[in-house]
């Protein structure tokens, strides 16, 4: 089983979506595409959707999920076929979650803000135990560094795209129908950040109903393998 991780939208903090003018068009921050950092045999990469990774259920001894084919801004981080995925970011990106299952893995990197974290060990995973590994904090976010004063205005961010709202209208005062402009998504999509930490705060609407269906069907399949076994 495979899948293709492609998706629009595609950054935290990289655009500062100041508004002095009606017509003004909104300042924007460059930067890479791929961040990466590297410790003994383990890799931790950030890269921003669309990720452009296909991964496969690894049968290796200390299992995670294995790359079959890179492109995109995957290429850019240096991540080859045949290395394995042994974390991922969490539905909130605030976590790395072993990589362990690919359908679970799949569905919270979808999820995830971007950039998406990946750490990956290079070739066949022969010495980590991805199943025993425990959930951990996400790195900073480093190299994606707000100006002094896209931190002084940041004060919410979309869940579903990453992107920070900078803009010097208070959030709470944007019309109900603002929608994300790097993704569109809805206000209801927008938490609050705290630009200091990388911290978000509250919960976007919609977002429980998407933990309920993702955890119902994990206590489907469990329910359905113990009958099977008792059958």
């Amino acid at each position: 089983m495979a899948f293709t991780m492609a998706q629009k939208s595609s950054f935290v903090g990289r655009t500062a979506a100041f508004r002095p003018a009606v017509g003004a068009r909104p300042l924007a921050v460059r930067r890479a595409p791929v961040v990466v950092k590297a410790a003994g045999n383990e890799v931790t990469v950030e890269i921003d959707k669309p990720v452009g990774l296909k991964l496969e259920q690894s049968t290796a001894k200390g299992g995670g999920l294995v790359v079959k084919g890179v492109s995109g801004n995957a290429a850019k981080s240096g991540i080859k076929a045949g290395d394995t995925i042994i974390y991922a970011s969490s539905f909130f990106g605030d976590e790395l979650w072993p990589a362990d299952k690919l359908s679970f893995t799949q569905t919270a990197i979808q999820r995830a803000p971007s950039p998406v974290c990946f750490v990956y060990v290079k070739g066949e995973n022969e010495k980590v135990n991805v199943k025993r590994l425990p959930k951990k904090a996400a790195p900073p976010r480093f190299g994606r560094k707000l100006t002094a004063r896209q931190q002084e205005l940041a004060s919410h961010i979309c869940v579903d795209c990453g992107w920070v709202y900078c803009e010097a209208t208070p959030f709470d005062d944007t019309p109900a129908d603002y929608r994300c402009p790097q993704c569109n998504a809805p206000k209801r999509r927008f938490v609050g950040y705290d630009a200091e930490t990388g911290k978000k705060s509250g919960m976007a609407e919609g977002t429980v109903g998407t933990i309920a269906t993702v955890v119902g069907g994990l206590v489907g399949i469990v329910v359905l393998a113990f009958l099977a076994t008792s059958v």
